[in-house]
């Protein structure tokens, strides 16, 4: 549960149902992505820190340059760019990192493999 501003109730009916109702969302925002077990997914790079497959995509995203800076780490991996890339018709397997199996996982590795050799050439 989110933690909510607390406010005086001033309206009339139930003031749980008032506190507990959706608030009004930004209509600016991207649209919302389905993932196939039926829940929403927005962020598709978001790993496991103990899975190895995952730490070797993040060395990867680093030896790329996709990298932003960050006050408290000094620069790290650029996960949004790698969820777009993950989303984009350029991704091997389009599925967000956590639901890949091992397999699908291996293949984006190469496809960074590939990248890294390109650049470097």
């Amino acid at each position: 549960m989110t933690a909510t501003k607390a406010y005086i109730y001033e309206g009339t009916g139930s003031a749980t149902d008032d506190y507990f109702k959706p608030k009004a969302t930004n209509t600016n925002s991207p649209p919302l992505e389905e993932c196939p077990k039926g829940r929403v997914v927005l962020n598709w790079a978001i790993f496991d820190k103990t899975n190895k497959q995952h730490l070797t995509l993040l060395s990867q995203l680093r030896t790329l340059q996709w990298t932003i800076p960050s006050e408290k780490w000094g620069e790290v991996a650029d996960l949004p760019r790698l969820s777009a890339f993950l989303k984009s018709p350029e991704s091997p397997v389009k599925k967000p990192l956590k639901e890949m199996q091992p397999v699908e996982v291996s293949k984006t590795i190469e496809c960074f493999k590939s990248m890294i050799r390109k650049k470097y050439k």
